[in-house]
């Protein structure tokens, strides 16, 4: 049985082509809304992408009050305006440093796309722009193989799953470097675990090389890879640690000594007392708001998985979902067991959602736990509220009434 994406399939009239086009030239975001209309088409996916670039284009970042508050794109930008004295030499030497495995170079992807920029610009828009198109590039990919499905249709449940895929959103360019290879860590998931193209496997080796963590991905795979006749352990597991997750912090550390070196290295970076202080310190005003809701996308998003578990026969009898769910078994367990190690296990359980989304889409998609889905707004209402303030603080408010002609001339020129 073919696992190969489909061509575009759906065929869009002229008339709709030019709608979306006139949309766009008067302001992306108008472009972007109404592609929503039908997303399964080429040309909605041209200007979804096309937007995600205008995006990058006008990502604004400006130092906030106090240094713990800034976003992570501000020293992107900080770093960058002096990367134009940075020479060829200097750039080889850093790379070399990543390829020995030296302390100081986790990753070297940022480096590598700020170096090249700035050899013909010190505007950080290119920056953010070229960021953007990597970043979207992937998402994009990896979001055709929910659109492309039959069970795929322009209705609540599916524009509900859709945003559960796309939860990882283009405003992450913000955190570009782990966010954009969460992108490329999905899109091989689905080609090797869906389309049984194994071949894809070696792109792994691309991960740490955007971010340092991603060690940590490559070492879940092959442990699925060497396990997955024995997955029913880790259903066992799942459960223990969802259980488990809030008081997990102690058992990293000490699993570091069964680690390999590069492993434990990562674990103590982010069980350090400076990352953890760093955290708490956080715990003001509306964190504790939003420490509530996001307890509760967890505990929704771990449900969804027991459905999955409840359902296994359905979803182990479909070639698609087969593999994707033992996977998706290991990789909850593991980032459930590290939840509560700072910036560790919250961010690799998101590169779950895509997965959840995509098997529910499947087995469930014909209305069956409709009432479930339809929670996912409520239990995610902070976020979705947190997202959209976010949006806001990078752009002004010129971004989603304006022409991509005056937002190029304005931020490019």
């Amino acid at each position: 049985m073919s696992t190969k994406q489909k061509a575009w399939s759906v065929k869009e009239n002229n008339l709709d082509k030019f709608i979306k086009i006139v949309f766009f030239i008067v302001s992306p975001i108008f472009g972007f809304l109404y592609s929503l209309k039908n997303i399964k088409t080429k040309s909605s996916y041209v200007i979804f992408f096309l937007t995600a670039i205008c995006f990058g284009i006008s990502f604004t970042v400006e130092r906030q009050s106090g240094n713990e508050n800034d976003f992570d794109s501000f020293f992107y930008r900080e770093e960058f305006e002096s990367f134009q004295s940075v020479d060829y030499l200097e750039y080889i030497d850093g790379l070399k440093d990543f390829l020995s495995f030296d302390e100081g170079r986790k990753d070297y992807y940022y480096e590598t796309i700020a170096f090249f920029v700035s050899r013909f610009t010190n505007n950080y828009h290119y920056l953010f722009a070229v960021f953007a198109i990597v970043f979207s590039f992937f998402a994009l990919k990896t979001f055709r193989f929910l659109t492309e499905e039959e069970n795929f249709k322009n209705n609540l449940s599916s524009y509900i799953l859709a945003y559960i895929f796309l939860t990882n959103q283009i405003f992450n360019i913000n955190g570009v470097r782990f966010w954009t290879a969460a992108w490329v860590a999905v899109f091989i998931v689905f080609q090797v675990f869906r389309n049984k193209k194994y071949q894809y496997l070696l792109l792994m080796a691309l991960l740490p090389f955007m971010h340092g963590s991603y060690w940590i991905f490559i070492f879940v795979v092959f442990v699925y890879i060497l396990l997955s006749r024995f997955y029913r352990i880790f259903i066992a597991l799942f459960f223990f640690s969802f259980i488990f997750s809030s008081i997990s912090l102690q058992l990293a550390k000490d699993s570091t000594s069964f680690l390999p070196v590069f492993l434990a290295k990562l674990i103590d970076s982010y069980t350090s007392a400076e990352t953890i202080e760093k955290v708490s310190a956080q715990g003001t005003g509306f964190f504790w708001i939003a420490k509530i809701f996001k307890t509760v996308s967890f505990t929704y998003m771990n449900l969804l998985v027991y459905l999955f578990i409840r359902n296994e026969k359905l979803i182990k009898e479909n070639f698609k979902t087969e593999s994707l769910y033992k996977f998706l078994l290991v990789l909850v367990t593991f980032a459930n067991f590290t939840m509560s190690i700072p910036s560790l296990g919250g961010r690799f359980f998101l590169l779950s959602y895509p997965i959840i989304a995509y098997i529910w889409l499947i087995n469930f998609g014909k209305n069956r736990y409709k009432y479930i889905l339809y929670f996912f707004p409520l239990a995610f209402f902070f976020n979705i509220y947190e997202q959209l303030i976010l949006y806001l603080k990078v752009t002004g408010v010129y971004f989603y009434i304006s022409s991509p002609f005056y937002i190029v001339y304005e931020y490019l020129f």
